[in-house]
């Protein structure tokens, strides 16, 4: 990564978070002096300054080269998850992710900002809805007592599927026809609801 990019994101962050480049040396424990002439002259910190400034920002190497470097004005960007959800036969639900890229929030859901998720969907089963590769939005709050495309954790894997409540038990309804509907106990310890499906970002279709 260059230097002045590698600033410009510094820069970038802090304005997000509210902060100054005081802050940063002080938390970093980093001269402001150093910082600043580095800065000037467009020179990259050394390794150990530069994880020094991800600690204080809280982000790994692979977020911080993920993080976009020109956001437009009030746009807010939510990370995007090396999890992806299948449509399709599940994917292996694991217990952490990496974040891999980042998508803007649309304005109709910056109320939900703290609460957002991205990722990627796998597998054909949700067609014509949802593609593979599309990027999903989904909250956190679980089932929101409305029937929906959600992601849920169904037996250990991850899936994106329509659910639709019933009395004692809940529909897990794949959109394209070929793939049969499954159904499960609104009491089961192997189902868990995550959250609803938001907004699709589609990938282009060659």
């Amino acid at each position: 990564m260059e230097a002045d990019i590698f600033w410009k994101k510094v820069k970038q962050i802090l304005t997000e978070k509210d902060h100054n480049q005081e802050w940063l040396c002080e938390q970093a424990g980093i001269p402001l002096s150093t910082l600043r002439n580095k800065i000037c002259i467009s020179r990259m910190p050394t390794f150990e300054e530069v994880m020094k400034i991800l600690k204080v920002f809280k982000m790994t190497l692979e977020e911080f080269t993920a993080y976009p470097e020109n956001p437009q004005k009030d746009v807010i960007n939510i990370p995007v998850y090396e999890q992806a959800f299948s449509a399709g036969r599940g994917q292996e639900f694991g217990d952490s992710s990496e974040i891999i890229d980042y998508v803007a929030l649309p304005n109709e859901l910056k109320k939900y900002t703290d609460n957002m998720r991205a990722s990627y969907v796998r597998g054909d089963s949700m067609e014509p809805t949802l593609f593979d590769n599309d990027i999903i939005l989904y909250d956190n709050f679980g089932y929101d007592g409305t029937d929906g495309i959600y992601a849920i954790n169904y037996r250990g894997a991850s899936f994106v599927k329509r659910l639709q409540r019933a009395k004692d038990f809940v529909r897990i309804i794949s959109d394209n026809k070929k793939y049969d509907e499954m159904t499960e106990s609104g009491e089961s310890e192997d189902f868990r609801v995550i959250g609803k499906v938001r907004y699709v970002v589609h990938k282009v279709q060659g």
